[in-house]
């Protein structure tokens, strides 16, 4: 099953903001929005003061703005990004033949005024198009690193990858990133009227858990925390570096098995590695 990152920054979101009583029956006529979480004030996302910075799919990125996710009940409905799934998917006009599996995002509530965490069918989005459809969760066949989208097609393929690789990138911002430095990365702006800027990684401080980089366009250091903050690995060192920490796991627990069949001081030097 693919990992469940913690963090915040840079996941989806679907939220409901509505002024009468959401009625479950007409879930899939709620005034859905989506859209993705670029910065936050606190990596719980159960904080009572949380703020996230949001951009929402159906406006310019220049109207992102700052909300509270508990406070002032602006919310009804917000759903937070969870992992990925594969959701049987009823076919359209451009799909002939039987439902196919489709790579969907499923969603965990953080405010849930009308009951839809206990709700039999609940929103997923699809990957590619991001349609939303409601599914029940407990016949969801949950995604398995490695797994390919074959059936769906080349579009949906690349999806996936994608999906995959921010999720390992963040991962290595987030557990090892002392060894990024020299990488370079694009990292949100969240003031100002440039939505994000490239730079390098020139340090990472082990007590702030801050990294710090190098603005490619003025060259000046900021300090920035890649879990409020959505920071992105680009070019090919990055990419390489994520297929790297992926194939080092994969190697170590094969030769881990490996090991453990053949005994003896094999066994006992894969056991310390």
């Amino acid at each position: 099953m693919a990992k469940i990152r913690e963090e915040i920054v840079g996941k989806r979101f679907l939220s409901v903001s509505s002024g009468s009583k959401l009625k479950l029956s007409k879930i899939n006529e709620w005034d859905w929005r989506a859209g993705v979480i670029r910065a936050c004030t606190h990596t719980d996302s159960k904080h009572p003061d949380l703020q996230v910075l949001v951009e929402y799919d159906d406006v310019e990125w220049q109207r992102r703005e700052w909300v509270h996710v508990y406070r002032g009940q602006l919310f009804q409905i917000f759903l937070l990004e969870k992992t990925l799934a594969w959701a049987t998917r009823t076919p359209h006009s451009k799909m002939r033949g039987t439902p196919i599996p489709w790579p969907a995002l499923v969603y965990v509530g953080l405010v849930d005024q009308a009951g839809i965490s206990e709700h039999k069918y609940r929103p997923v989005e699809y990957l590619v198009d991001r349609t939303l459809d409601y599914h029940d969760y407990t016949q969801l066949q949950p995604y398995q690193d490695g797994e390919c989208a074959i059936v769906c097609g080349e579009e949906c393929g690349r999806a996936v990858r994608a999906w995959v690789g921010e999720q390992d990138g963040q991962r290595i911002l987030l557990t090892t990133p002392s060894v990024l430095v020299g990488f370079r990365v694009q990292v949100y702006r969240a003031e100002g009227t440039t939505q994000w800027y490239t730079a390098v990684i020139v340090g990472y401080n082990h007590a702030t858990r801050e990294l710090t980089v190098t603005d490619d366009t003025v060259l000046e250091e900021h300090s920035e925390d890649p879990s409020l903050v959505q920071i992105r690995l680009i070019g090919e060192g990055g990419q390489c570096l994520a297929r790297g920490h992926l194939c080092l796991g994969l190697f170590i627990v094969l030769f881990g098995l490996w090991a453990s069949s053949a005994g003896g001081l094999v066994g006992l030097v894969a056991t310390q590695c």
